[in-house]
């Protein structure tokens, strides 16, 4: 890295190294030789160059600088007459230009610390004030120097104070923004691993319900000494790769590769899966039609249907299914009911968070679920859900 890429990355560097030559060179041309004294020219050239060329440092090491720049000022201002380097007297403009230096080093040792620029000014103040009072019987602007040299001291300390009070408010709205987006995104982390387990759990639990029916079905069979169907096994192996497809295409899309771009099912799938259930023992009965629907409602409905389906088969003894399709003008009732008594032994497999997971889903298109035994026996699942214009953007919340 050369010295201007250097200088690039630290532009306070470039700043301040401007700032301490272009006063150092008002200092030299400013200066009177009317001392008397040899070589007083060479000790105030001295005084001024450490004085003003200390600024270089100022941003790295500020106390250190106003340090450096104090003690200056003072000797060159609070040195009495005849031996002060200005000589006959400390004028106004004098003590301008030798309080410059410890005007910004105040200033900056104020922005970096409270405390800090509180004790600096009050030294500041007694260094620098005073001293200017016994500059010499000759100056007759010793007291308005002194009150100027206050002024000039308490309004750098309290640019600085200012200056320091805006950058940590910056700074705690930047580090409160910064926790906002942290939560924001364990929020939407936390949402999308809720969603990610819905899809899957509507996808195992129903495809492993269908397998396990045929599967205990095959068994009796295989244990009265026949032989089980061709299409009952065939079922099994088409429960099993279509509960792959399923698994693959939503870890696809989850994923956003190329591989996942087959879509999710959708309502035209309900006719395969009623087919899955009835080739397990459910007879299943579909009535009314959804309609056009932003697909990735007709995702939703697609599970609510897999999911009520999905209850018959573990935990009812009914034979018979129906769901129901109600189309308002702008929601969608579904209704899955059945006839039989709860089943005496429970299938194994997943569950237990399907009916949860499907009350978010629902929530989150605006819409409400009711689950429930029926009076004369048997069980209801029903969803409403809010229909938008087919045509619309479906919500974002619909990808669930």
């Amino acid at each position: 890295m050369n010295a201007g890429q250097r200088a690039a990355g630290r532009p306070w560097a470039v700043r301040d190294g401007v700032l301490a030559v272009a006063l150092f060179l008002v200092f030299v041309a400013t200066h009177r030789d009317d001392t008397g004294f040899p070589g007083a020219v060479i000790v105030v050239f001295v005084l001024g160059a450490v004085l003003t060329l200390s600024l270089l440092w100022r941003t790295q090491y500020p106390p250190q600088v106003w340090c450096v720049t104090t003690i200056c000022a003072l000797i060159l201002l609070g040195t009495p007459f005849p031996f002060n380097p200005f000589g006959d007297g400390v004028t106004t403009a004098d003590m301008t230009l030798g309080l410059i230096a410890p005007l910004m080093a105040l200033f900056t040792v104020t922005r970096r610390d409270r405390h800090q620029g509180r004790m600096a000014l009050g030294t500041s103040v007694i260094a620098l004030c005073l001293p200017l009072l016994w500059t010499g019987p000759i100056a007759p602007d010793s007291e308005r120097n002194a009150l100027l040299a206050g002024a000039f001291l308490v309004t750098a300390w309290a640019l600085g104070e200012t200056m320091r009070t805006r950058d940590e408010s910056s700074a705690a709205r930047a580090a409160a923004l910064e926790t906002e987006k942290a939560e924001h995104d364990r929020a939407v982390a936390a949402e999308e691993r809720a969603r990610i387990a819905r899809e899957l759990h509507d996808i195992t639990a129903h495809h492993i319900s269908v397998v396990t029916l045929q599967a205990g079905a095959a068994r009796m069979l295989a244990e009265a000494g026949q032989m089980p169907g061709v299409e009952l096994l065939q079922g099994i192996e088409t429960a099993g790769r279509q509960a792959m497809v399923e698994i693959r295409q939503a870890l696809g899309v989850i994923r956003s590769s190329p591989d996942g771009a087959a879509p999710l099912p959708g309502i035209e799938r309900l006719p395969d899966l009623v087919d899955r259930l009835g080739s397990a023992g459910v007879a299943v009965t579909v009535d009314g039609t959804p309609g056009p629907l932003p697909h990735s409602l007709g995702l939703a409905v697609y599970r609510i249907v897999q999911e009520g389906l999905t209850n018959v088969a573990r935990h009812s003894a009914a034979r018979v299914a129906h769901v129901t399709l109600r189309r308002e003008q702008d929601s969608l009732a579904v209704t899955i009911t059945d006839d039989g008594p709860p089943r005496a032994v429970r299938l194994p497999g997943p569950g237990g968070h399907g009916l949860t997971g499907l009350r978010e889903r629902v929530s989150g298109y605006g819409g409400h679920l009711h689950t429930g035994t029926l009076p004369g026996g048997g069980f209801e699942l029903r969803a409403v859900l809010p229909v938008l214009d087919a045509a619309a953007p479906a919500p974002v919340v619909g990808t669930r």
